[in-house]
């Protein structure tokens, strides 16, 4: 079975993941800590890579605890402690992994079938539609550089250069 459309949407997502592991590594301190937008710049980062684990995870698999409450993930509370890069780094593997392992199982032929478990995660938030595999593949790489976004412009409010 052909997994040529699927290679092409891991092709994004490499590059997406890339810049955000980029982000966390040139990011100094004192922004990385700070609020922009209403959350930390961490924060961002945080839900972002927690994005791939929501959007892959199947049915009956167990979530990765986190670094935090999934509360955290969901911008639903901000945590006192900052984590470190270390630890953002580990926890970024961690969430990779999990969608390499969703894509891996993909061939172009699924790409329209439901992607069962992220339609009843949202289902339970309150999105009443379902998510094919392409969907979720084109989410994965999108999601990513909307949060990147969103710390590259706090990198640049402070006259630095961003990494996307």
């Amino acid at each position: 079975m052909s997994q040529a459309v699927v290679r092409c949407q891991r092709a994004a997502l490499e590059h997406a993941y890339s810049l955000i592991a980029q982000f966390i590594e040139v990011c100094p301190e004192p922004i990385w800590a700070q609020s922009f937008g209403g959350w930390p710049v961490w924060q961002q980062v945080y839900h972002a890579l927690g994005g791939l684990q929501s959007m892959t995870l199947r049915e009956g698999e167990s979530p990765d605890p986190g670094l935090y409450p999934p509360e955290a993930g969901m911008f639903e509370l901000i945590p006192d402690k900052v984590p470190t890069r270390k630890d953002m780094f580990a926890y970024a593997a961690r969430m990779k992994a999990k969608a390499d392992a969703y894509i891996n199982a993909l061939r172009d032929v699924d790409l329209p079938d439901p992607n069962v478990g992220l339609t009843a995660r949202m289902k339970a938030r309150g999105v009443e539609r379902a998510f094919s595999h392409a969907q979720t593949l084109s989410m994965l790489a999108g999601h990513l550089l909307y949060h990147l976004g969103a710390c590259d412009a706090a990198l640049r409010q402070q006259g630095l250069k961003g990494v996307f």
